[in-house]
């Protein structure tokens, strides 16, 4: 008769082990994060597109947030399958009439390191 008792206690763990694994498996997972439309963009940029976009927003915050999204949802629908380079989104940006400046610099070798252009010229009239 123990034995019967023992046999049911161990059945009903095994039943209750089983309920739990089974509300544990199928109950509903969290949402995935949406990403923000500047994540998804930010996403496809190289070769300095981060730079372009943070001009752009210093900018024009309220346009270049416009044209985030329209990206975003290109990106989203696959319109827009490859990445995107700065100078590409510095050129959308032109082609709409939002026209800003960009820290750039021209940067050569000399001596074995990179010096900015102005630099080696600086050094060329004093030598």
């Amino acid at each position: 008769m123990e034995e019967d008792n023992e046999l049911k206690l161990l059945e009903q763990r095994k039943l209750a082990e089983m309920k739990r694994r089974i509300t544990t498996s199928t109950a509903p997972k969290a949402p995935k994060e949406e990403k923000t439309p500047r994540q998804l963009v930010e996403e496809k940029l190289y070769d300095r597109g981060d730079e372009v976009l943070d001009a752009a927003y210093s900018f024009f915050p309220a346009q270049t947030g416009k044209i985030v999204e329209e990206l975003a949802d290109m990106i989203r629908a696959g319109k827009l399958p490859d990445k995107v380079s700065g100078g590409e989104l510095y050129a959308v940006f032109r082609e709409i009439g939002l026209r800003f400046n960009l820290k750039t610099s021209i940067r050569v070798q000399d001596r074995g390191k990179l010096v900015d252009l102005s630099e080696k010229l600086k050094r060329k009239e004093e030598g």
